[in-house]
C-alpha cells in the first residue's frame, strides 16, 4: 500500500473542498428531498444561542430562538443511520465547536420538529 504525502497547503485545500462540498450537499438536499407529510421552511431567526445534545440516538438542537410550534424549544436531527444524517450531525457539531450561528430548515406541521438542512453563519 502506497501512502500519499500531501503538503500542508494541499491538505488544507482538500479539507476546504470537502467541507464546501458537504455544506453544498446539505443545503441542496432540501430542494431535492420531498415529503408529503410536512411543509419545510427556513425560519427567519438565526440561532445564535443554541446547544447540541445526543440522546438515545437522536440529536437535538435546543434554543429559545426555535419557533414556538416546536415542542420543548428544540428540533431534532434524525440519526436513522444514513450518511446524510451523520453528516448533518457532524456539521452541527463542527459549527458548535467553532461557536457559529445556525440557519436551519424545519417542518412546519409538527411539534416534534425535524431539521433537514443546516447553514452555519459567523
Amino acid at each position: 500500500m502506497e501512502l500519499i504525502k500531501l503538503t500542508r497547503q494541499e491538505f488544507h485545500s482538500r479539507k476546504f473542498l470537502a467541507v464546501a462540498m458537504l455544506h453544498f450537499s446539505i443545503v441542496i438536499s432540501v430542494f431535492s428531498s420531498h415529503s408529503t407529510f410536512a411543509a419545510r421552511y427556513w425560519p427567519s431567526q438565526t440561532l445564535t444561542e443554541w446547544t447540541l445534545s445526543l440522546n438515545n440516538g437522536v440529536a437535538y438542537i435546543t434554543s429559545n430562538q426555535i419557533p414556538d410550534h416546536c415542542e420543548h424549544s428544540r428540533a431534532q436531527i434524525d440519526m436513522g443511520g444514513t450518511d446524510f444524517d451523520r453528516a448533518l450531525y457532524a456539521y452541527a457539531l463542527s459549527a458548535k465547536a467553532r461557536d457559529k450561528s445556525l440557519r436551519y430548515v424545519i417542518d412546519s406541521d409538527h411539534t416534534d420538529c425535524v431539521i433537514s438542512a443546516l447553514d452555519e453563519r459567523d
